[in-house]
């Protein structure tokens, strides 16, 4: 081989990894910064208290329950709220619903104390027509919210991926195919 084609063949797999794998990392990376309200369970100053070991006593001596909350939110992740938090709150200290989310289908999923999963679908979005607080669950401790994400949604990420393979296929024409 020659060497030019050897010097092409790297560029073209530098310009592959950039653009497939280091580009997306530091894109996620970028938006799993720390936002107001959010405190990891390493920088938690808090005793374990209650049933077991469920509830939490920060230095403020506030009750605390610990929380996950996934999905089409800005803020994904594990949280100690007060124990009165209900899942507007949780979704609000979570930076709030993305533009992607479906809010009409939103599901906590909470352990139960005979073992199996107890799983509650909520209308958020009937809520914000009715103001009716009956709709909204309050949390209880470890228990797990997901945000799905629309239709729309997943029509985007494919766009996004098909638009990521034609920049590779474009480079690849361009360094090998276009010369000959």
């Amino acid at each position: 081989m020659q060497l030019h084609t050897i010097f092409r063949h790297l560029i073209v797999w530098t310009l592959i990894t950039l653009i497939g794998f280091v580009i997306p990392t530091v894109v996620l990376a970028q938006g799993s910064g720390y936002t107001e309200g959010r405190v990891r369970s390493d920088r938690i100053f808090a005793q374990r208290v209650g049933e077991e070991g469920q509830y939490y006593l920060n230095e403020y001596n506030e009750l605390l329950i610990r929380v996950n909350i996934w999905g089409r939110v800005r803020a994904p992740g594990q949280y100690f709220v007060p124990a009165t938090t209900d899942l507007i709150t949780l979704m609000s200290i979570a930076g709030g619903p993305d533009q992607r989310s479906r809010l009409s289908d939103i599901t906590v999923v909470r352990d139960s104390k005979t073992g199996e999963s107890e799983v509650i679908q909520v209308n958020v979005k009937k809520y914000l027509k009715t103001g009716d607080k009956r709709l909204i669950p309050d949390l209880k401790p470890e228990d797990t919210v997901v945000v799905h994400g629309s239709a729309w949604q997943l029509i985007a990420d494919v766009v996004q991926v098909v638009s990521q393979l034609s920049v590779v296929a474009t480079v690849y024409y361009y360094f090998f195919i276009r010369d000959k």
